[in-house]
């Protein structure tokens, strides 16, 4: 085999590799962008089954039959389902982040809450806006979770 075509096989599987590697990257930011560039909407978490009545069916519990006529308070389960929605596609499951082409999250300052919600809302470099798409409690619960998860 000559010199020049092992060289071309070398860059040519190189290259390959490096396809594969940037792949989840432009995965992740096609599926956080829509067609216009706005963050597309989160696949809809599951519902409680209608009843005979057309009411939902309670799943046992006194807060998720609150929760599916209220809006849900702030809380970590809340953020956690919200960041899995939401977030997880690019900052990783539990924040833990596959690659350096997103924000590593536990590394986020814990008093630095408005950047944190400024950021989410109108966005941040590569990151899209969310502001319309993601609920304040929802918001509010993902802070919560990622505090939760780093232990502040």
């Amino acid at each position: 085999m000559s010199l020049g075509r092992r060289f071309i096989e070398r860059c040519g599987a190189r290259l390959a590799i490096a396809a594969a590697l940037l792949a989840p990257a432009a995965a992740c930011a096609q599926a956080a962008t829509g067609a216009a560039g706005t963050p597309a909407a989160p696949p809809p978490v599951a519902a409680t089954a209608p009843t005979a009545s057309g009411t939902p069916a309670a799943s046992g519990t006194p807060a998720a039959a609150a929760a599916a006529g209220a809006a849900a308070e702030p809380s970590v389960a809340l953020g956690r389902r919200a960041y899995t929605s939401y977030c997880a596609r690019c900052h990783g499951l539990n924040l833990v982040v596959s690659s350096s082409a997103f924000y590593d999250l536990r590394t986020f300052p814990k008093h630095d809450k408005e950047r944190f919600t400024r950021s989410v809302l109108k966005g941040a470099r590569a990151m899209p806006a969310w502001e319309g798409t993601i609920k304040p409690e929802e918001l509010e619960s993902i802070w919560l979770f990622i505090g939760s998860v780093n232990g502040w």
